[in-house]
C-alpha cells in the first residue's frame, strides 16, 4: 500500500473516532425573574449519552420547591421531539424527602415526573413537569439541590429543551421560607470549556499513531527494495 493511502486511512480513522469524542453542549441558566431574587439559582443541562440529559437545579440556601396549588408547579419545562420519557432522581435520592408533620411526626413526600406538563402563572404552560405529593405551604416543600436524569427512547439532547410561548425555558414554584411564587429562567448560555471541545480519547491517539507508524514502515521497505 502506498504511503499516501496509508496516511489517508490513518487520518480517516483519527477523524472518525475523534468525532465520537465530542460532548454535547452544556447549557446553564443562571438568571431568573419572578417572585424571588434574580440569582435564586442556576439550572445546568449536561448531555449523558445519546438518550439522556442530566439536570441540576442549584438554589440558593434558604430557598426551596413548593407545591402551592392552583396554576403553580414545583418545576416545569418544555421538550422538543417525542418518545417515552423516564426520570431518575439522584438528589433527593429516588425523589423522596422528609419534613416535619403534625405532632412532631416525620412525613415523607415524593417527587415524580408528569409527562402531561403543568402551568406556572404568569409564565404560561409547559409540556413536562416535576410534581410533588406535598400539600400547600413552605413547611412541606423541598429545600435542597434537585438533581435528576431524563431519558427518552429515540434520543434526548440538551438542545431539545426549548422555550414556551412566553419565551421561558424553565419555571418553578419557589419559597424563601415565608413567601411563595413562580420563577422563570429564560436565557441559557453554553459556556466554553473542555465540554464543548473535541478531545481525542487515548485509544484514538494510539490508533492514529499506529497508522502513521505503518505508513513509515511501508515507505522504508520500498526504499530498501
Amino acid at each position: 500500500m502506498k504511503l499516501a493511502s496509508l496516511s489517508a486511512l490513518a487520518l480517516a480513522s483519527f477523524v472518525g473516532l475523534s468525532t465520537a469524542a465530542y460532548a454535547g453542549p452544556i447549557w446553564v441558566f443562571s438568571s431568573s425573574t419572578g417572585k424571588q431574587v434574580s440569582d435564586v439559582g442556576a439550572i445546568t443541562l449536561t448531555q449523558n449519552g445519546v438518550n439522556s440529559v442530566d439536570v441540576a437545579v442549584d438554589l440558593k440556601d434558604g430557598y426551596g420547591f413548593v407545591n402551592s396549588g392552583g396554576q403553580h408547579t414545583p418545576l416545569a419545562f418544555n421538550l422538543a421531539g417525542s418518545g417515552a420519557l423516564s426520570i431518575n432522581f439522584t438528589t433527593p435520592l429516588g425523589g423522596h424527602y422528609t419534613h416535619s408533620g403534625p405532632h412532631h411526626s416525620i412525613v415523607t413526600e415524593n417527587l415524580s415526573l408528569n409527562i402531561l406538563g403543568g402551568d406556572n402563572t404568569p409564565f404560561g404552560a409547559f409540556s413536562v413537569a416535576i410534581d410533588d405529593t406535598a400539600g400547600n405551604g413552605s413547611g412541606s416543600g423541598y429545600f435542597g439541590d434537585l438533581l435528576f436524569t431524563l431519558t427518552r427512547t429515540g434520543g434526548l439532547s440538551t438542545d431539545d429543551f426549548i422555550a414556551n410561548n412566553h419565551g421561558v425555558f424553565f419555571s418553578a414554584d419557589l419559597s424563601d421560607g415565608r413567601e411563595t411564587g413562580a420563577q422563570a429562567w429564560s436565557v441559557g448560555i453554553d459556556p466554553p470549556g473542555p465540554s464543548t471541545t473535541a478531545v481525542p480519547e487515548p485509544v484514538t491517539m494510539s490508533l492514529f499513531g499506529a497508522g502513521l507508524a505503518g505508513a513509515f514502515l511501508a515507505r522504508r521497505r520500498k526504499k530498501q527494495g
